[in-house]
């Protein structure tokens, strides 16, 4: 009987063991962003400006739209950017404006990416940021007073802050733009439909202004990250949000991916 009842302890621990394994294995289900264009994203952070939620309208006009004014950059010296590769868990980077009319846009966003099957258990992305912010213009203008805010801890985010649709992760090869299959980074192999990957995005709160010597750090964002708990590939892209523009109220600006004038900041690779 001691045998028999020791062979029932056995295979009762082994069994809850493998569900365990089980659980700790089983994918997470996902989807895709709800669209590419014309759709509300949540921001990891709370949407500063919008005062009844969280999240931003994401509305790109046209083809080609949207894709000249905004970069990142290593240097406060170079504002039409580059493409940055192979970066470090922690960084340094600015985000440019080169638009003309007005040459601003009021608050600058984030998108934080990681491969969808990455280990994001312990991550812990840290963000501060630098940079002008104004009382909102009545019409599309260039603001005639403007603050500058240094080193605003913007705050850390993980795995809970992943954008999820009806509790599902969204993942995606793609990113919300104007067509259908704008890529994450510059030179991704848009057909490889496995190379997904999660996002998050964060607003700064703080605007983008075009070059002026007068400005500190010539007007840019500067945006230092510090990334642990993870050791897997990352990338940042930029999108930015305007209250008044001729495409209207919404977020109808980000960093190119793709041909001349791209920029981007991929981490690892």
């Amino acid at each position: 009987m001691k045998n028999s009842r020791k062979k029932i302890l056995s295979l009762t621990a082994a069994s809850a063991v493998f569900l365990m394994l089980a659980l700790c294995v089983m994918p997470v289900s996902a989807v895709d962003f709800a669209d590419n264009n014309e759709t509300f994203i949540k921001m990891a952070n709370g949407a500063f400006y919008n005062l009844s939620g969280d999240d931003y309208y994401f509305k790109f006009t046209k083809e080609g739209g949207g894709l000249n004014a905004i970069h990142i950059s290593d240097s406060i010296t170079n504002s039409a950017g580059g493409v940055y590769t192979n970066k470090g868990l922690s960084g340094t980077f600015y985000i440019s404006d080169t638009s003309k009319n007005p040459g601003c846009s009021d608050s600058a966003i984030l998108m934080f990416a990681v491969p969808e099957n990455a280990d994001t258990m312990d991550l812990a992305l840290s963000i501060t940021a630098s940079g002008y912010n104004w009382t909102l213009t009545p019409t599309i203008m260039y603001p005639s007073s403007v603050t500058y805010y240094n080193s605003v801890n913007i705050g850390t985010f993980d795995e809970g802050d992943f954008l999820e649709i009806g509790n599902e992760d969204v993942t995606s090869i793609w990113r919300p733009y104007f067509d259908e299959n704008y890529p994450m980074y510059y030179g991704q192999d848009m057909t490889n439909t496995n190379n997904k990957y999660k996002v998050m995005f964060i607003d700064l709160a703080l605007g983008t202004l075009k070059y002026n010597t007068n400005l500190t750090d010539n007007g840019m964002i500067k945006v230092q990250y510090n990334i642990s708990g993870y050791e897997d590939n990352a990338l940042f892209d930029i999108y930015t949000w305007c209250n008044q523009s001729t495409q209207g109220q919404g977020v109808s600006w980000t960093n190119r991916v793709t041909d001349t004038g791209s920029s981007g900041w991929t981490i690892g690779f």
